[in-house]
C-alpha cells in the first residue's frame, strides 16, 4: 500500500526498542561501582534490584527512571531519541549556554581582526589587543570547560577541575 505523503509516517517503538534503550541508559550510567551504587540510590533499590533491571530487563515504574536522572543526567537520553526528542532541565544553565557559536564567533572575529597584517601588532598579537579580547576568551573558555566536564560526566569519567 502506498503511503499518500512524501515522508513516512514516524512508527512508535516497539516495546522491545523501548526497553533496549532503557537498558542503555541505565548501563552506560551504572558502568562503575560508584555510578552504579549512585543509580541505585537514587532510584530508591537496593543492588540487586538494579541488577534484575540490568541483567534480566525487568521494567522499573517511570518514577525510578526519572529520578535516576539525579545520579547520571544522561540516563534517559537513548530513549529520548527513540523519540526524537531531548531532555532539557528547566533549571540547567547550560541551556542559555549551548549556544556557542556567539561567544565563538565573536572571539573569533577579534582574534582576525589582531592577526591582521594591518594589525598595530602585525599577524603577532599584542598584549593590548589581547586585554580587549579577555572577556570573549574568558566566555569562550567557560563555554568549552562545560562541554568538557559534561562529556567526561557522559563517560563516567572523573569531574574536571575548574579551580
Amino acid at each position: 500500500m502506498l503511503c499518500g505523503s512524501v515522508v513516512p509516517e514516524m512508527m512508535p517503538p516497539t516495546e522491545a526498542e523501548f526497553r533496549a534503550s532503557m537498558l542503555s541508559g541505565l548501563s552506560r550510567c551504572a558502568k562503575t561501582p560508584a555510578g552504579k551504587r549512585a543509580l541505585a540510590a537514587e532510584m530508591d533499590l537496593s543492588s540487586k534490584g538494579l541488577d534484575n533491571i540490568l541483567l534480566k530487563g525487568a521494567m522499573p515504574g517511570p518514577k525510578r527512571l526519572w529520578d535516576a536522572r539525579r545520579a547520571c543526567a544522561t540516563v534517559l537520553d537513548d530513549i529520548a531519541d527513540l523519540y526524537g526528542c531531548r531532555i532539557v532541565s528547566k533549571t540547567d544553565d547550560d541551556v542559555a549556554d549551548d549556544v556557542g557559536t556567539l561567544p565563538i564567533a565573536t572571539l573569533l572575529a577579534h582574534v582576525a581582526a589582531a592577526e591582521s597584517p594591518a594589525s598595530p601588532g602585525g599577524t603577532t598579537k599584542t598584549h593590548t589587543e589581547l586585554l580587549a579580547m579577555e572577556e570573549e576568551i574568558r566566555a569562550v573558555n567557560a563555554l568549552t570547560t562545560e562541554w568538557i566536564e559534561r562529556i567526561n560526566a557522559t563517560r563516567g569519567a572523573p569531574r574536571l577541575s575548574t579551580d
